[in-house]
């Protein structure tokens, strides 16, 4: 939304570059795997970041909160997305040892305009089936999930929603480097081939404070996206830069 609140999401501007409705990855050259490590939040953990576009604040402001095993074994992974009269709130369901995706939901809301569109995706064993209903009007597309390959013997997928956990959940290494495939529902159902890479630490300041922070790299052909994940357990991200967008963390609570 230029006139209000950009989309949160990550994916949304990865779609927005690909230029085909591939039933695989987009990036088939991209070896993937499951490239999550392990979870360093615990439950109930909430950052709070402001929202600037292009170097101007006052875009907005975006909760996360991590509910873990809020069902069995499984994490709601949730962002809320606010900006005056528009809104963009979403959450991902995930494994919660492995943070393979189970299910996700988006809604973005116009109050001025009294608009609304959501955005799910679920998922089968290697399905995902994306749905999005615009003012009671749904689409509905079946894509399927990357099968093994010689490149990719044990390919690895992960939702959207839940980038800026994946973020901190991968080995937190510098020179570390994998690949994955990227699910998003924004309207046009994608599942992208994305090659990530962890950088040295360096200082990044915030509202939040002074952090030295990796920074993880996301990649794909050549469009590129900065997460900054504090050193320190639990490794929060304590600054995102995706397109024109930057999340800077404000606070905890």
């Amino acid at each position: 939304m230029r006139t209000g609140l950009r989309l949160f999401a990550f994916g949304a501007a990865l779609a927005g570059a690909a230029l085909t409705l591939a039933a695989c990855s987009d990036g088939d050259d991209v070896a993937t795997s499951k490239i999550f490590r392990a979870a360093p939040w615990k439950d109930g953990e909430l950052s709070v970041y402001r929202v600037a576009e292009r170097g101007v604040d006052g875009v907005g402001t975006c909760t996360l909160e991590t509910k873990v095993d809020f069902e069995p074994a499984k994490t709601r992974l949730e962002h809320r997305c606010d900006n005056g009269p528009y809104h963009d709130n979403g959450n991902a369901v995930v494994d919660t040892k492995t943070l393979v995706p189970l299910s996700s939901e988006r809604i973005a809301t116009d109050d001025k305009n009294q608009r609304q569109t959501s955005y799910t995706v679920t998922y089968g064993a290697r399905t995902a089936t994306f749905t999005a209903d615009t003012g009671g009007s749904t689409h509905e597309t079946t894509r399927d999930l990357p099968a093994p390959t010689r490149v990719s013997p044990d390919p690895g997928w992960y939702d959207d929603e839940s980038l800026l956990w994946l973020a901190r959940g991968v080995p937190l290494e510098t020179g570390w480097q994998g690949g994955y495939s990227h699910v998003i529902n924004a309207g046009q159902p994608r599942v992208l081939g994305v090659q990530v890479r962890v950088e040295q630490p360096e200082p990044v300041k915030v509202p939040a404070g002074e952090f030295s922070a990796w920074k993880v790299r996301f990649q794909r052909s050549d469009i590129v996206y900065f997460v900054w994940v504090d050193v320190q357990a639990p490794n929060r991200v304590v600054k995102a830069q995706i397109e024109d967008v930057t999340y800077e963390l404000t606070g905890l609570r």
